[in-house]
């Protein structure tokens, strides 16, 4: 039993660099151990651990992964069928856009100009070195900075700000209000003109002394910059696709997250009734439970059992649950040592391999799909914009007849 428990402990490669040292220095029962008394025995821990960890254990996750998706394949199947039914809308309305008469065609030659400088690959190429610039500049600050390079910050802010609310204005006159506001990306720019003009607003507000602003809400607005980064992901059509995919992937990974919570909420009830008199002390030392590892309590167990599904030192927090009972020792329970290691492999099993690994699953699945149906919507461009010109070459060509 304990054989089979270490080469679990082993096969989950927590502390397993120890096991095989002890197993190296192993002599006999009751004997001495002697530094590298076996060095053959490297041999016997290498292999299970490539065997076992890396193949065996992978199998049985990739079994369980499958047979989800078996179980799902006909959600999915509904799923795929909903997924082209929108995306056969998209083209067809975009096709209807296509032919009719653009919605730019009245503007004036200054708004039209406008336009197409807002629509450019050039705008969002100067947004992002202005981005990166505003980046470089906040890593620069510091505590105890120099009045010099707090002024030449705080006019450095003053400029990317100005251009942000140069670029919003611009959208604006490009866009209209109706169609600025229906792009999220739009809103999402906006938002973060809104704050930066704020944070500005205050700042001045407070150096003035005009009025008493808490500086707890001028360093929330400092801190706030940084959302700047996101409009990046404007721009980052790859990083835009990987969200579009988990949002996607939200309502089964939530469905998932609600099982990971209740399996937490049992073994969280269930180790504070089992473990939660254990006493760590001189005479009864702990290895793995400290103050910062416990199961006093439902919200200390529920953390403990956090750091064990990601690998950290579960192995010793067991130890701690397997120590025999001392004669006087009143919340020293007899069948722990039957109980805990059932419990812990059953947990590590279920949370480490099997649930985190169905949930990346679930979000792979839906990022090959998303790819699936991103190269089939650039096909139906390439179509569309093909049939598009020979429309505009057969039109030109009756033109020509006709004079």
């Amino acid at each position: 039993g304990q054989a089979l428990m270490s080469l679990f402990v082993l096969s989950c490669k927590d502390g397993w660099v120890s096991i095989m040292y002890d197993g190296l220095d192993a002599v006999g029962v009751d004997q001495q151990p002697i530094r590298n008394n076996n060095p053959w025995m490297l041999l016997f821990f290498i292999s299970f651990l490539l065997i076992v960890s890396f193949f065996v254990l992978n199998m049985f996750v990739g079994v369980v992964v499958e047979n989800f998706h078996k179980c799902r394949q006909q959600q999915e199947e509904e799923e795929a069928r909903l997924r082209e039914e929108k995306r056969q809308k998209r083209l067809e309305k975009r096709r209807r856009r296509a032919l009719e008469k653009p919605y730019y065609a009245d503007y004036s030659p200054l708004r039209r100009s406008i336009h197409t400088l807002c629509t450019s690959n050039y705008l969002d190429l100067f947004i992002t070195i202005i981005i990166f610039t505003n980046l470089l500049t906040m890593s620069m600050e510091h505590y105890n900075q120099p009045q010099y390079l707090e002024e030449i910050l705080k006019y450095c802010n003053y400029v990317f700000t100005l251009v942000f609310v140069i670029e919003a204005i611009l959208k604006l006159i490009a866009f209209g209000l109706r169609r600025f506001f229906k792009e999220r990306w739009n809103q999402l720019d906006l938002a973060i003109v809104l704050l930066s003009i704020m944070g500005i607003t205050l700042e001045e507000i407070d150096l003035s002394a005009s009025l008493p602003i808490n500086p707890t809400i001028i360093r929330i607005m400092r801190v706030l910059r940084i959302t700047r980064v996101l409009k990046l992901l404007k721009m980052a059509t790859g990083m835009r696709a990987l969200l579009d995919t988990v949002m996607q992937a939200l309502p089964q990974v939530g469905n998932l997250g609600l099982l990971f919570m209740l399996l937490f909420f049992i073994y969280a009830a269930l180790g504070v009734e089992l473990f939660g008199k254990l006493e760590c002390s001189d005479e009864n030392p702990c290895e793995g439970l400290s103050r910062h590892a416990t199961f006093d309590n439902f919200g200390m167990a529920f953390l403990t059992l956090f750091r064990v599904s990601t690998g950290d030192n579960w192995n010793g927090i067991m130890k701690d649950t397997l120590r025999e009972c001392r004669p006087h020792d009143r919340h020293c329970l007899s069948y722990l040592p039957l109980i805990s290691p059932v419990y812990f492999v059953t947990f590590v099993l279920t949370a480490q391999f099997v649930l985190v690994n169905v949930v990346v699953a679930v979000l792979m699945k839906h990022l090959e799909e998303s790819n699936k149906e991103a190269q089939l919507e650039e096909m139906e461009e390439r179509k569309e914009m093909e049939e598009r010109r020979e429309m505009e070459e057969r039109r030109e060509r009756e033109e020509a007849s006709r004079r």
